[in-house]
């Protein structure tokens, strides 16, 4: 069974011929569509000169299960969390840091040259910070 077109008011299906004989149209019917889930009633059929049929069905209840909202004073317990994302994170950390580290330590960072560069932009980072302070308190 494929769906052939969705409408506000319900769906065309179609058949193939094999299954036109199990088709009931007696009782409600549980489609699945992509992620959600809707309950039908077929409303009209109508069989192809193939062999293959149409099927009408109108829309009826929703019953796509849906997440419960969290309640808690609790800011981070409600926001979720993807498995992987944590330990790449602490692993991009990590390696980040000691880039860093390896950059700024004396041996290591005056070999390379870098370390009297990150101890400038340091230095002068922190000296536009105190005077941006500086001025938003006078203000």
């Amino acid at each position: 069974m494929t769906v052939q077109d969705t409408s506000i008011e319900g769906f065309t299906l179609r058949v193939e011929k094999r299954f036109v004989q199990r088709v009931r149209g007696d009782y409600e019917w549980m489609l699945t569509l992509l992620d959600e889930r809707t309950q039908v009633h077929p409303q009209w059929m109508c069989t192809e000169a193939n062999g293959d049929a149409k099927i009408g069905v109108s829309r009826g209840k929703d019953a796509t299960p849906q997440e419960g909202v969290k309640r808690s004073w609790v800011f981070w317990s409600s926001v979720p969390k993807d498995a992987g994302s944590s330990v790449s994170g602490i692993a991009l950390g990590g390696m980040l840091l000691l880039i860093v580290a390896m950059i700024c330590l004396p041996g290591i960072g005056d070999d390379l040259g870098t370390a009297p560069w990150v101890r400038s932009f340091l230095r002068d980072g922190l000296r536009h910070l105190g005077m941006s302070v500086r001025q938003f308190l006078n203000s």
